[in-house]
């Protein structure tokens, strides 16, 4: 089985006050291809859906050393190499038009029964799942695991009709959103390279009523949202290099 390959162009709704990528844009065009490539194969969203199942975003990491601006194309490529019962390995590279890798990214999913919100066995898609590994490693270090953020709020979020996708929880690059407004105008204004780190815990839903809490050291910045009953949500952290 080989990678997928898929075209990508920056539009002017994707970018920010920089004229570059944002980087929820960014990150929502790879979650974008995976959608696409699952639905080729036969295991999209159209089809557990009869079961009401679906896929969910377990960790992610991605990596650019740059960010490319308005109207920029370029190719990103995407393969599974791996999966156990409870979770499928996918990965990305981004190239130029000269074939330059400037990004890559490994993204870890499990499949959600939607009556229970419960993991489902991902031998379920044995058969179809089993013809589509690549035999390709992960293009940079899986995802870390992310300690715990221990500070005090930063900021509160209540989730919104905008904020929830077709999953009926808060969207990924929503919680990125809130991170980098949250930051100082600088951090995005001078963004070159970095690596972000994502882990998923609990699942936010609308109505709930969100915390963020944050952590700054030298070049790097960790940030998690808890919810109304102080769990813990989600974790990110970032690399500025």
């Amino acid at each position: 089985m080989e990678k997928s390959v898929f075209r990508s162009k920056v539009e002017p709704k994707q970018v920010d006050f920089t004229s570059r990528v944002s980087v929820s844009s960014i990150c929502d065009m790879i979650l974008y291809v995976a959608g696409v490539d699952a639905y080729n194969r036969g295991f999209g969203i159209d089809v557990l859906a009869g079961k009401n199942f679906g896929w969910v975003l377990s960790r992610m990491c991605v990596e650019l050393d740059y960010m490319p601006k308005e109207y920029d194309e370029f190719t990103i490529h995407t393969w599974i190499s791996d999966y156990n019962r409870l979770s499928s390995t996918r990965n990305f590279t981004l190239t130029d038009d000269e074939g330059r890798e400037f990004g890559r990214a490994v993204s870890q999913w499990c499949m959600l029964d939607f009556d229970t919100r419960m993991p489902v066995d991902m031998n379920t898609l044995a058969k179809v799942h089993d013809g589509t590994i690549v035999d390709c490693p992960s293009p940079c270090e899986r995802p870390r695991r992310l300690g715990a953020v221990k500070s005090e709020p930063i900021a509160e979020h209540k989730v919104v009709y905008s904020d929830i996708d077709f999953n009926r929880h808060m969207n990924t690059m929503r919680y990125i959103d809130l991170i980098f407004d949250s930051m100082p105008i600088e951090v995005p204004e001078k963004l070159e390279a970095w690596r972000m780190d994502v882990n998923f815990m609990r699942e936010a839903l609308y109505g709930d009523h969100l915390r963020l809490k944050s952590e700054a050291g030298d070049n790097a910045a960790s940030y998690e949202f808890e919810n109304q009953a102080g769990e813990a949500l989600c974790r990110f952290a970032f690399e500025f290099k």
